[in-house]
């Protein structure tokens, strides 16, 4: 998986948009940096620096999602899912400008908007679920 930027469309707030390149097409992603700008500045930062390169979809469930961004999926070791970016990494908050540090695991701050949300996860969990032989929440 690779990711380019596309140039920003519009006035200063609109979010960002990048085509992700992979061995079976494109995809274009709009990033939430106006809702979420710690968790869309860290992606961007990652994005941007190669991280997700060379990466390859760990889940795949037809009709309904794609889960990707696990460097382990690139070299073999440890299952795929679990790896992150390295700990004690930076990124910048593209909104406010802060400084974020990644801790020891990788991870940063969590972050919630009450607002957001997609519109068909409960009926599409529930097929998923159910399709897959996963045990209902």
């Amino acid at each position: 998986l690779s990711s380019s930027h596309s140039s920003r469309k519009g006035t200063a707030m609109s979010n960002p948009k990048y085509v992700c390149t992979t061995s079976e097409g494109k995809f274009t992603v709009e990033v939430f940096l106006d809702k979420m700008p710690i968790t869309a500045s860290n992606w961007i930062n990652l994005a941007e620096t190669g991280f997700y390169n060379g990466i390859k979809f760990h889940r795949v469930i037809p009709d309904f999602m794609l889960q990707f961004g696990c460097p382990n999926t690139k070299t073999g070791k440890g299952h795929p899912g679990t790896g992150g970016p390295n700990g004690g990494t930076t990124f910048t908050n593209l909104v406010d400008k802060k400084e974020y540090k990644r801790d020891s695991g990788g991870n940063i701050p969590d972050e919630f908007a009450a607002k957001l949300r997609f519109d068909r996860s409960l009926p599409s969990t529930i097929r998923a679920r159910a399709r897959n032989h996963y045990r209902p929440l």
